[in-house]
């Protein structure tokens, strides 16, 4: 989350007591050579930020401002964008509001430690957080409880949750793994084992050998060949139906979680596939899930156009959709040497395509839990913007859908930090020393800059295109343009405000 640049609301009397004698006028107090503070300004002046074509909703300061006192923290706050939804955090400790970005309603507040965003199985926000007992849960961007643990030491997992075995550390992961869905029911428990020893194959072959000698087994049954195990692994993401889990080996495999199929393996996708072309004399390579995003499909056979006479058609019913699909991006590193990126088809596990990175990023160890930082996505390019450890650039505007590196932020050109992607445009600060810093906006495709002179600070923008709008110490709340549809992260209903989860749930 980004820290405010917004001087906060001034709460300032003016006391003058003076205090009189018991007899007499009182004396007119001295003039004073400093002037009185403007009042904050209620009224937005100027064009808004390309990109945002609403109007003004609301502000969020001054007395008129009908909004949370937890917005005149003295120590400022963090917004951040949340689906639909302001997330407003105090900068002054562990406290947190979940702000409509439509309405201004307050959907939760509550006092928690925040761990970080997340994503449900079908890729909708969610907020990850720690309550003051030290109990992890997850809320939708409704305010909703998403998630709570069924037993101590469950873990959210991208929409679903984890069991893992007890005493479980990364250099020692192997026992009984549980997935459950959200409510705590299983959906599927397998035991990870370690791959045998080399000696205990063959002992394991002696033993059978002695036994089938001894029992006199016919040697057409000796021939029969055993079915070859499905491999397994840690939990690592899911979506949908589907469980990715890595082995540990430099290998991924996807699994289904669907209740009537769990545990049937869907296909598996490994460093040493010929797609991806990495060197076999290479260390192992350790793969970092980068996420699941949604991306055009241009292999979808193009949909008819409604006809004219079709008269099913509600007017301004949207008529055609895109076709998309979702693709998991997928990082290979190695030690001093350029890592790769892969994308795949989350359906069968193809390779659309790979990407050779301008640099070496670190390498990952097996079953680390840290995750890999992710860049800013713009839905409406397909372009993923993926920070760099080093190479020739910290930042690379990678296109999705074919793989094709946009362009970079070279090292020259690091004075720019991009902050978020909306409607096929970046804003970013810009720092130099000769020029004071500013908010500057890039094509997402071309990285052009769009405009470098903006009358209004754009400190957020959710997904249904409200945007907070900072000028002149105030923050105004900007909606969305003419055509625009916000139901979908509306909701459907009023949220219960909640400070968190059940203190009746044990869990």
């Amino acid at each position: 989350m980004r820290s405010s640049r917004v001087p906060q609301a001034l709460t300032c009397g003016l006391v003058a007591l003076l205090v009189a004698a018991c007899t007499g006028e009182p004396e007119p107090p001295e003039p004073s050579g400093e002037a009185s503070p403007s009042p904050l300004p209620t009224d937005f002046e100027g064009d808004p930020p390309p990109g945002l074509e609403g109007e003004v909703l609301r502000h969020l300061h001054g007395d008129e401002a009908d909004a949370h006192d937890i917005l005149d923290d003295p120590l400022g706050v963090r917004i951040s964008p949340v689906g639909g939804a302001f997330l407003i955090s105090s900068g002054g400790e562990d406290r947190h509001l979940l702000h409509d970005a439509a309405t201004g309603d307050t959907l939760w507040e509550g006092e928690a430690r925040f761990r970080g965003f997340d994503t449900d199985l079908e890729g909708e926000s969610a907020l990850s957080l720690v309550d003051p007992d030290d109990r992890p849960f997850v809320l939708d961007s409704r305010g909703r409880t998403l998630w709570e643990p069924a037993e101590p030491g469950d873990l959210y997992l991208d929409g679903a949750a984890v069991r893992r075995p007890d005493g479980w550390t990364a250099e020692d992961p192997y026992g009984d793994y549980t997935v459950l869905d959200t409510d705590g029911e299983e959906l599927w428990t397998y035991a990870f084992e370690p791959e045998p020893e080399p000696g205990d194959e063959e002992t394991d072959e002696a033993d059978s050998d002695d036994t089938d000698v001894e029992s006199g087994t016919d040697e057409d049954e000796d021939a029969e060949e055993e079915e070859p195990i499905d491999p397994l692994g840690v939990p690592v993401t899911a979506w949908d139906d589907t469980v990715l889990l890595d082995d540990g080996s430099s290998a991924l495999h996807a699994y289904s979680i669907d209740p009537d199929e769990a545990g049937e393996a869907l296909w598996s996708v490994s460093s040493s596939d010929e797609d991806l072309e990495l060197p076999a004399s290479a260390p192992v390579n350790v793969p970092q899930v980068l996420g699941v995003y949604e991306v055009p499909d241009p292999d979808a056979e193009p949909t008819d156009a409604p006809s004219d006479e079709d008269e099913d058609t509600e007017e301004g019913e949207e008529e055609e959709t895109e076709p998309t699909r979702d693709v998991l991006l997928v990082r290979w590193a190695q030690p001093e040497a350029p890592s790769l990126l892969s994308a795949h088809d989350v359906d069968d596990g193809d390779t659309l395509w790979t990407l050779r990175e301008p640099g070496a990023n670190p390498v990952a160890a097996p079953f680390e839990e840290a995750r890999v930082p992710v860049g800013l996505y713009d839905t409406d390019t397909a372009t993923l913007l993926l920070p760099q450890a080093s190479g020739r650039a910290t930042m690379v505007a990678v296109d999705l859908v074919t793989g094709r590196t946009r362009w970079g932020l070279e090292e020259e050109a690091g004075a720019i930090s991009p902050a978020f992607a909306h409607a096929g445009l970046v804003y970013g600060d810009s720092r130099s020393r000769e020029d004071e810093d500013r908010q500057l906006v890039l094509d997402a495709e071309t990285m052009d800059v769009v405009s470098d002179d903006l009358s209004a600070y754009v400190e957020a923008v959710t997904e249904t295109g409200h945007a907070i709008l900072v000028q002149d110490r105030q923050r105004f709340v900007y909606g969305p343009g003419p055509g625009e549809d916000t139901d979908d992260a509306e909701g459907d209903g009023e949220p219960e405000a909640s400070d968190g989860p059940s203190e009746d749930d044990e869990g």
